[in-house]
């Protein structure tokens, strides 16, 4: 989801150019139009970052789980003043760590207590260990602080000023109901927004304090050092000076996630190869693959022009779902290949009950173009009910399943999305178009 502007872009070019069509052409060809309009937006939007990501060999076109190409593996240890960490603790060292990490649930790390005291984490691709531990024990103590009519620069130690109170601090991080990474002007920032109590303290203090300085710290040392020109209500601002796109991530996400209940020290450190051996995954790929070929086979042998039109369906099928999921950089493991695969047969299903009800409907003489509105119109209750069923079951394995689990319910839940609108929409138009073209029913059944 980082290229929001140029898919905005997109989508109203796209737009302006049906309304262009729709004053400009006959009202024969506005169904057509708009129908080749419809897949040929779905698919640029599909293929915009896997085409960025072509130009960019630090960045795969599909990310893959650990299973499929190993990543970064680290072992930490809980310290809790000379005594074992409670259950309480270390559940909560866990949430904080995977908050940070993994914030939005797709990149399907491997997290788990081990012992009483540590907790192992395994990221895949991750390829650098030292900035993941940089990322997981760094504890991010975000402070605004009242510096009167002292102001400093970028980088300055305040640790000494704010012990011995000669600075009072007036929030922290843990005020924060919110925080994310954005870009002003072309340089990186962290937006923020305080909770509403916090939010009425900020607004409060800014109001009274018009003309001096806020002083805001990480760590103790300066990040910006700003003077307060007038009041800030509403509970929201943005921290700005001299980050760097990573830099300005990485504390959005550590302000998300929080602070860390007890301190971790990292006792092992390094990369990984795939879980599973080379030859394995090769293994499954080709059988994917094999897979793929016989249905193609089987439905232009059963269903002879149909059946080769869903082929092309599917083909547009399966770009558009490996398209999405490098949209939003979801990570692929094995089980998400096996709900990717899955999601096919899904979709030649619904093709089946459409093709089926096609011929039935021939048989019982209407003309050609009454049997394809009648054959979908029919099967529609069909196959809305037998995706939404299943779209149930991949909610409950996404919300209460973990790991690669968690995984599978993301592809194949994508995976029936997109063969809803592969099935019902893309294949009725190609069918729909055709048949005007080509009337001899003995091509249809």
């Amino acid at each position: 989801m980082n290229f929001f502007w140029p898919w905005l872009v997109l989508i109203v070019g796209v737009f302006i150019l049906w309304i262009l069509a729709q004053n400009t052409v006959s009202s024969d060809l506005r169904p057509r139009i708009t129908g080749w309009m419809i897949i040929i937006e779905v698919l640029l939007i599909a293929l915009w970052q896997p085409g960025y990501r072509a130009f960019d060999i630090d960045s795969p076109i599909i990310k893959l789980g650990l299973d499929l190409q190993g990543g970064a593996n680290v072992l930490l240890q809980a310290h809790a003043e000379g005594r074992s960490p409670t259950d309480d603790e270390m559940n909560g060292v866990i949430e904080v760590i995977r908050n940070r990490v993994d914030p939005q649930g797709l990149k399907e790390i491997a997290l788990q207590r081990v012992g009483e005291d540590r907790v192992s984490l395994q990221v895949p691709g991750e390829d650098d260990p030292d900035t993941l531990a940089k990322l997981i024990g760094e504890t991010a103590l975000l402070e605004f602080i009242d510096t009167g009519r002292d102001s400093f620069e970028r980088g300055t130690d305040l640790s000494k000023e704010i012990e011995s109170g000669e600075y009072t601090v007036i929030l922290k991080g843990d005020d924060l109901k919110s925080a994310e990474f954005a870009i002003a002007q072309g340089n990186p920032i962290v937006r923020f927004e305080f909770k509403p109590s916090a939010g009425k303290v900020f607004g409060t203090f800014t109001s009274e304090n018009i003309g001096r300085f806020l002083t805001v710290t990480l760590d103790k040392t300066v990040v910006t050092s700003p003077t307060i020109k007038g009041a800030i209500w509403g509970g929201s601002g943005i921290i700005e000076g001299g980050f760097t796109i990573d830099s300005a991530d990485l504390l959005a996400r550590q302000l998300n996630a929080g602070r860390l209940p007890v301190p971790v020290e990292i006792i092992e450190n390094r990369v990984i190869g795939p879980i599973l051996g080379k030859e394995s995954i090769d293994t499954s790929i080709r059988a994917g693959l094999i897979g793929f070929v016989i249905i193609l086979l089987f439905m232009a042998i059963f269903y002879k022009l149909p059946g080769l039109l869903s082929c092309l369906a599917l083909v547009l099928y399966v770009v558009l779902v490996l398209g999405y999921l490098s949209l939003f950089d979801a990570t692929l493991t094995l089980p998400g290949i096996a709900g990717f695969l899955l999601s096919i047969g899904m979709a030649v299903d619904a093709n089946i009950i459409i093709f089926e009800r096609l011929k039935e409907e021939l048989a019982w003489g209407k003309t050609l173009s009454a049997s394809v509105e009648s054959a979908f119109a029919r099967a529609w209750v069909a196959i809305f009910d037998a995706n939404l069923t299943t779209l149930i079951g991949t909610a409950v394995l996404y919300f209460y399943g973990s790991g690669p689990i968690k995984g599978f319910a993301v592809t194949l839940s994508l995976g029936i999305l997109l063969s809803f609108f592969s099935a019902v929409f893309v294949t009725r138009f190609f069918l729909t178009q055709i048949s005007v073209k080509l009337r001899n029913t003995s091509l249809y059944a």
